[in-house]
């Protein structure tokens, strides 16, 4: 669990969220909490066996090793119709050698259930609550990664069938310039102006957003040569509720 949980104003990132569809939280913690949970998926991804996108897996399977996987095509791996290509990598919620990602999924799955009024450890175990926190990092490549624009209806229609409330609740841990130079992720507001996420010294901002508003990634670095073993590119992590499957 996280040490000294901050004392985030609740209303204000949902007032944030109802008016304009995203809010930001930036501090010492959060960053020092990204750069320590950057540099130790950098340290293993590339040893972790690539699976492609079609392959599947379970929960209990990440017991046994984190997961990664190509997610690449003109439909997503619920055959819903926005392209993308990127790598993701699953991991155990916790896990005594990576302490640092089990230190940042405490945090984001403490957060978003506070703003979903749900017990602080629901999702942790998938047999009582019916849903697993599928903890993540989504890394777009350089040379072209990227997520069409799109608004999120499958998780949210099983949450709500569910009565449970849907939110997007991501840290970014990437920073433009330093990382990648051109794309990024991006969400329309309810204004109908585009809100750019990313910025130079963007490792550890905590985004949430409502994935009802249309969101998305541009093309990452494009001028570069694709590779998905790069270090580069841009990377978030995120947790989101999964129903548990038999």
């Amino acid at each position: 669990m996280i040490e000294n949980i901050p004392n985030w104003d609740i209303s204000k990132i949902r007032e944030s969220i109802i008016v304009t569809g995203v809010a930001r939280l930036e501090n010492h913690l959060f960053r020092q909490i990204g750069l320590d949970a950057r540099n130790e998926y950098l340290s293993i991804f590339r040893g972790l066996a690539l699976h492609p996108p079609s392959q599947k897996f379970k929960v209990g399977d990440l017991k046994t090793s984190p997961w990664r996987k190509l997610a690449i095509g003109s439909t997503n791996g619920l055959g819903q119709n926005y392209a993308q290509l990127l790598q993701t990598t699953y991991f155990p919620e916790s896990d005594s050698k990576y302490p640092s990602l089990t230190r940042l999924w405490s945090l984001l799955r403490v957060l978003r259930n506070e703003l979903s009024d749900l017990d602080p450890i629901f999702g942790s175990d998938a047999t009582r609550d019916g849903f697993w926190n599928a903890c993540r990092i989504h890394h777009y490549p350089i040379g072209g990664g990227f997520m069409v624009e799109h608004r999120d209806t499958h998780f949210p229609s099983i949450l709500e069938s569910n009565r449970l409330p849907f939110l997007q609740v991501m840290m970014l841990l990437s920073n433009r310039v330093v990382d990648f130079s051109t794309g990024g992720g991006y969400v329309i507001g309810r204004d109908d102006k585009i809100i750019d996420l990313e910025s130079e010294s963007a490792i550890g901002t905590i985004v949430i957003f409502d994935g009802s508003v249309r969101h998305g990634v541009n093309d990452t670095d494009k001028h570069e040569i694709l590779s998905f073993d790069s270090s580069r590119g841009r990377i978030a992590a995120f947790i989101n509720l999964y129903q548990t499957q038999s």
